[in-house]
């Protein structure tokens, strides 16, 4: 954890965009906490696409797994809770004691079951607009398995009944594009046990889709729905 979080401050220091791809979801600690080292705890939010909320205790007396980074993140002081934003849970964790724990601390989160009830539209919508209403800084916290494995089933976990390509790559361009992103992690890919390297295509997608939204920022066309021209029509009408 100190390598990476040294190294994401160092890049960070330098006003570029640390891109960290690989890797189990215990990276977002170093991740986040080298991005708070340089912006301060207050400034920064996180998107934490998951199907998993990994806010867990310690396992079998390890303080970091991919199975805790949100909780360390929040209970060490690195971030404040209000400022994580959770999309994409589903399954058998968390339980109870898990939702409470988010509540106490003032995360917000979206599930796959408000997403069954409210449709993908309304709730991709709501958070959106959440990321906007927020810290002057985000960083979005990819974990692959917040994709249905039909989609991506080179991962450790995988979970059905999770989104879809088309569902992620449309928010994960409009976050980059409206947002000032100052970092992204891509985790938990596994190409061993990717038949087809299906997976790695919508995982090389999902990170083209927030270039393309940071770069339409610096564009000045940082707007969730923008299209060119040339892709909306052949000119006839």
């Amino acid at each position: 954890m100190p390598p990476i979080r040294r190294m994401v401050r160092e890049i960070a220091e330098t006003g570029a965009i640390p891109v960290i791809i690989g890797g189990d979801h215990s990276i977002e600690f170093a991740n986040v906490a080298g991005l708070a080292d340089v912006y301060g705890k207050e400034n920064v939010g996180v998107i934490h696409f998951d199907a998993h909320y990994d806010a867990g205790d310690a396992r079998h007396g390890h303080p970091i797994s991919h199975a805790q980074p949100v909780r360390r993140l929040v209970d060490d002081g690195h971030i404040l809770g209000r400022n994580f934003l959770q999309v994409g849970l589903r399954g058998s964790w968390p339980g109870e004691e898990g939702f409470e724990w988010m509540r106490e601390n003032g995360l917000r989160y979206h599930t796959m079951a408000e997403i069954d009830r409210d449709g993908w539209t309304d709730v991709m919508q709501q958070v959106l607009d959440e990321a906007n209403d927020g810290p002057e800084y985000l960083h979005i916290s990819f974990d692959i398995d917040v994709m249905d494995p039909a989609y991506t089933s080179g991962t450790g976990t995988p979970v059905p009944g999770g989104l879809t390509p088309r569902e992620v790559f449309y928010i994960v361009r409009g976050l980059c594009s409206e947002n000032n992103v100052v970092g992204f992690d891509l985790v938990e890919l596994n190409p061993l046990v990717d038949p087809g390297y299906t997976t790695v295509l919508n995982a090389k997608q999902v990170v083209d889709e927030c270039m393309t939204g940071i770069a339409l920022r610096k564009l000045g066309l940082g707007n969730r729905d923008y299209l060119s021209p040339l892709t909306r029509g052949d000119g006839r009408r």
